[in-house]
C-alpha cells in the first residue's frame, strides 16, 4: 500500500502539489478562525439552581430551601455532586455532571427534577429558577461603571437598564453580574398614626399599589372603516404617581397614599458593595456562553462598550480592568514564537547536516506544511487552539523534521550513485520505496504511543488530550508529506547538474570527535555503565524532591486579595475595612487601579 501511495504520488504530480497547496490554505483558514483560549475547558457540565424568598434568615434558607433541593438532585442521573450556598433569602445550588455530559441535557434532567419540589417550598418563595449556561472559567472581561459625584443609585440603574440590557444581547456572552451601588426604590414609609385615623390597614396600601401599577386594555371602538384600541394607563412612573394613587374613601373622599405614608426615592437593602480605586462603583462581571470562543466574545463586548459609552451620562465611564484576551494572545504569542524559533534551528541544522541547500529546503518544507495539515485535523474533530494543543505542536515540530530528513538524504544518494542508470523519476520512485514502509512503521509507533494520552477522562484528559492530538496530527501529516511531496518535489528540483559530490566539514568533524569518544568509552566499559546508573539513581532520588503542580502558574499582571472576617460583622464596617485595604495598594506607585467587591 505505501509503494502505490508513493507511485500514484508520482504519477500525478502536479495533482499532489495542489491538494498539498489546499489543505495548506484550508490550514490557514482554519487558524485564523479557530476559538483560541489559554487552556483547554476544564469544568464538569455545571448547572445553578437559584431560589429567592425575601427576607428569610439563612439558616431556614438551608434548611428549608437548599437542604430538599439538594436531596431531590442528590439521585439524578450523572450526577457526580450537589453543593449549595445559602444566604439570607436567597439559595444557589449547584449540580455538577459527568464529564462529556451534555450541558443542555443537564439543564434538562434539573428542570424534571424541579417540577417535583416546586410546591412544597416555604410561602413567600420564588419559582426556583435554572442559572446561565456558563462555566467557572467563563469570566472573561471585568469593568467598573464610575463617576465623579455620581450618585450610587445612579450608578447602579446605568448599570443595570442601560449597560446590562445591551450587554446581554452581544454575541457569545452568556450573563453580565452587577455588583455594588442601590438597587433603585420609590419608597413608601407608613405613617401609623395616619393609617390609625383613616382605619386603613397596611394590606390595603399594599393592594392599592399593586393594582394601580398596570396598563390595561378597555375594548375597541369603532369608527367608520376602523377600529380604535382604548389602553388605559396607570403604570406608576413618577413619585408624584404613587402619592395620588388612591387606596380608598371615608364620607365619599377618597384617601391618597400621601395621606398617609411619606413617599421617597431611596436605595433597596444591599448585602454587597463594590468600588473603583476607593471610591463607590458598580463592578461588572461578563460571563461568556458555555463553549464559546472567548476572543470573539471580548471582541464583541468591546466594541458593544464603545458604543454604549456614546449614550452614557457625561459624569458616568466605564473603566475596564480585566480583559483575559491580553493574557492568552500573550501567551500564544510567546508559544508561536517558541515554534518558529525551534523551526528555524531545525532547518539550520538541516542546511549543516546535509550539507545542500535544495535538498534541506524539500526537507524542511515538512514542518510548516504537517503544522497546517495538523490544524485542519484539530477543527474537524473539535480541538480549540490553547497553550496545551499549541505546545503539542511544538513537540511534533522535532519529529515530523525526522522522517522528511530521512526520505530525502535516501533519494538525494539514490539519485547520486545511479546517476544515469535510470530517469530521475524511476530512481526517485525506488529511493522512496526503500524507505517508506520503515518511515510508515515509525511514525505510527511514535503515535501510538500518544494514544494513551487520548483515553483519559476525566479533568487529565480535559487537559492533556490536545497536546497528543496535536502530535500525533502533525505526525500523521508529515507521513502524508514524506510519502507525496517529499519525492514529488525531489523528482523535479533534484536534477543531474545538483548532485555533485561535496565533502561536509560538519560531519567530518563531527565524525572525527565521536570516534574518538566512542573508543575511549569501549576502553573503560565498566566506568561508563557505572556513571550511568549512577545517573539513572541520582535522577529517581530527585525526582521525588521535585516540586509538583497541575498547570505552570501564569502572571496576569494582577493580585487578587480575600480579606475574611467575623460572620456577623455588617457590611458597613466590612466595606470600611475593605476601603483600607484599598487604599494600602494604591500607596505603591507600581499599581494602576484596584477594584473591590464586598458581601
Amino acid at each position: 500500500m505505501i509503494d502505490r501511495i508513493i507511485d500514484y504520488a508520482l504519477k500525478h504530480r502536479l495533482l499532489t502539489i495542489l491538494l498539498v497547496v489546499l489543505v495548506s490554505i484550508l490550514g490557514i483558514i482554519v487558524y485564523l478562525q479557530m476559538p483560541k483560549d489559554i487552556y483547554p475547558d476544564l469544568n464538569a457540565p455545571l448547572v445553578k439552581i437559584i431560589t429567592e424568598n425575601p427576607g428569610m434568615a439563612a439558616e431556614d434558607v438551608e434548611r428549608l430551601i437548599s437542604f430538599p433541593l439538594e436531596s431531590l438532585l442528590n439521585g439524578a442521573p450523572h450526577v457526580t455532586r450537589v453543593r449549595s450556598e445559602s444566604t439570607t433569602g436567597d439559595s444557589v445550588v449547584t449540580v455538577e455532571f459527568e464529564w462529556g455530559m451534555d450541558i443542555y441535557l443537564a439543564r434538562q434532567i434539573v428542570s424534571s427534577k424541579l417540577e417535583l419540589i416546586t410546591g412544597r417550598l416555604p410561602l413567600g418563595t420564588t419559582q426556583p429558577i435554572l442559572g446561565p449556561v456558563s462555566s467557572r472559567m467563563g469570566e472573561i472581561f471585568e469593568f467598573a461603571v464610575i463617576g465623579e459625584e455620581t450618585n450610587p443609585i445612579e450608578l447602579r440603574s446605568v448599570a443595570d437598564w442601560t449597560i446590562r440590557y445591551r450587554l446581554q444581547g452581544v454575541r457569545g456572552v452568556s450573563f453580565v453580574i452587577n455588583l455594588g451601588g442601590f438597587v433603585k426604590q420609590f419608597q413608601v414609609y407608613i405613617k401609623p398614626e395616619m393609617l390609625k385615623n383613616y382605619d386603613i390597614t397596611i394590606n390595603e396600601v399594599k393592594e392599592a399599589l399593586e393594582n394601580s401599577n398596570r396598563n390595561f386594555s378597555g375594548g375597541i371602538i369603532l369608527k367608520g372603516s376602523q377600529e380604535v384600541l382604548i389602553k388605559g394607563m396607570g403604570r406608576i412612573e413618577t413619585i408624584e404617581h404613587i402619592k395620588n394613587t388612591v387606596i380608598t374613601s371615608r364620607n365619599n373622599v377618597p384617601v391618597y397614599v400621601k395621606d398617609v405614608a411619606e413617599v421617597k426615592i431611596g436605595g433597596k437593602f444591599r448585602r454587597d458593595a463594590a468600588s473603583h480605586n476607593a471610591k463607590e462603583a458598580v463592578y461588572v462581571t461578563v460571563e461568556k456562553q458555555y463553549g464559546g470562543d472567548t476572543l470573539a466574545a471580548i471582541r464583541n463586548i468591546k466594541n458593544a462598550l464603545t458604543q454604549i459609552a456614546k449614550d452614557l451620562p457625561e459624569n458616568i465611564n466605564i473603566k475596564p480592568f480585566y480583559d483575559q484576551s491580553i493574557l492568552i494572545l500573550k501567551s500564544l504569542k510567546h508559544v508561536e514564537a517558541s515554534i518558529f524559533e525551534g523551526a528555524i534551528l531545525i532547518i539550520l541544522v538541516m542546511v549543516f547536516f546535509m550539507w545542500n541547500l535544495r535538498s534541506s529546503l524539500i526537507a524542511s518544507l515538512t514542518i510548516p506544511f504537517s503544522i497546517l495539515i495538523a490544524l485542519v485535523l484539530m477543527d474537524i474533530f473539535g480541538i480549540g487552539l490553547t497553550v496545551m494543543s499549541i505546545g503539542g505542536l511544538a513537540i511534533g515540530i522535532g519529529k515530523v523534521a525526522n522522517g522528511s530528513i530521512i526520505m530525502v538524504e535516501n533519494i538525494f544518494r539514490v539519485l547520486k550513485e545511479k546517476k544515469g542508470q535510470a530517469s530521475t523519476l524511476e530512481l526517485t520512485s525506488e529511493a522512496a520505496r526503500d524507505v517508506g514502509k520503515h518511515l510508515f512503521s515509525a511514525n505510527l509507533i511514535i503515535i501510538l504511543v500518544f494514544l494513551p494520552l487520548l483515553t483519559l477522562k476525566g479533568i487529565e484528559g480535559a487537559m492533556f488530550r490536545p497536546t497528543a492530538f496535536a502530535v500525533a496530527a502533525a505526525l500523521f501529516g508529515s507521513l502524508i508529506l514524506n510519502l507525496t511531496l517529499k519525492p514529488v518535489l525531489c523528482s523535479v528540483f533534484l536534477k543531474e547538474k545538483h548532485l555533485k559530490d561535496r565533502k561536509n566539514p560538519v560531519i567530518e568533524f563531527l565524525t572525527k570527535k565521536y570516534h574518538s569518544i566512542l573508543t575511549k568509552s569501549l576502553d573503560h566499559k565498566k566506568f561508563i555503565i557505572a556513571v550511568f546508573v549512577i545517573l539513572i539513581i541520582g535522577a529517581g532520588i530527585s525526582y521525588n524532591f521535585l516540586g509538583k503542580e497541575f498547570v505552570p502558574p501564569l502572571d496576569e499582571g494582577a493580585i487578587m486579595a480575600s480579606t475574611v472576617m467575623l460572620p456577623e460583622t455588617s457590611l458597613e464596617e466590612s466595606i470600611k475595612m475593605g476601603t483600607r485595604v484599598e487604599k494600602i495598594f494604591l500607596s505603591f506607585p507600581e499599581v494602576i487601579s484596584v477594584s473591590r467587591t464586598t458581601g
